[in-house]
């Protein structure tokens, strides 16, 4: 049996590719031979059940949840996960870049498909200012992506959370930004682990 090397590269816009430049881009992804995975950090993100996705009709589903792209903006999407597609809002210029730098293509994905999710508990992933929240308790019951622009935002979509979800009492792991996430949530959640 033959083995293969699998070497995943993977780019991560934040802001949504507003700041974006294509000569940032390495030479490793520019000559990647496999679609190369882009993380989209944005709080223009949702999440579509696969059976109801459309990908003709993916700019719908970010309007239908009050995210519509703006004229600058195109909605892109990623590879199902656990039944579900992740749609974001992207900088069109942004998408040009990218395609057209990366002969190999290109896939995206978002923090709100990272990981499997806990039986019950949450996973807090902040990147950059977009706190990723999910709940799940037997199934997932919400995914949201926030923007938190200081430590006060954090903690009151946090509190939000909580007040339906009874986050607090649950297990939560926490990713991305773990030191400042840390510190402001280590006092809040009785069973708490940074990644």
């Amino acid at each position: 049996m033959m083995q293969t090397s699998l070497n995943n590269v993977s780019i991560r816009l934040k802001s949504g590719g507003h700041s974006f430049s294509a000569e940032v881009l390495s030479a490793e992804v520019r000559n990647a031979s496999h679609p190369v995975e882009v993380a989209v950090l944005t709080t223009k993100s949702t999440l579509v059940p696969e059976e109801f996705f459309d990908a003709h009709h993916a700019a719908d589903c970010l309007a239908e949840v009050g995210l519509a792209p703006t004229m600058g903006e195109c909605a892109v999407y990623s590879n199902a996960k656990s039944n579900v597609v992740a749609v974001m809002a992207l900088n069109k210029h942004c998408y040009e870049q990218l395609t057209e730098a990366i002969p190999s293509g290109v896939t995206f994905t978002s923090p709100l498909l990272d990981d499997e999710l806990p039986e019950k508990g949450s996973i807090l992933h902040l990147e950059a200012d977009v706190l990723y929240v999910r709940v799940a308790d037997g199934g997932l019951l919400l995914a949201e992506a926030f923007e938190c622009k200081n430590d006060a935002d954090v903690l009151y979509y946090l509190a939000k959370v909580d007040e339906v979800y009874n986050i607090y009492t649950m297990y939560a792991r926490a990713k991305g930004d773990v030191k400042r996430l840390h510190k402001l949530l280590k006092p809040l959640f009785k069973d708490l682990v940074c990644e």
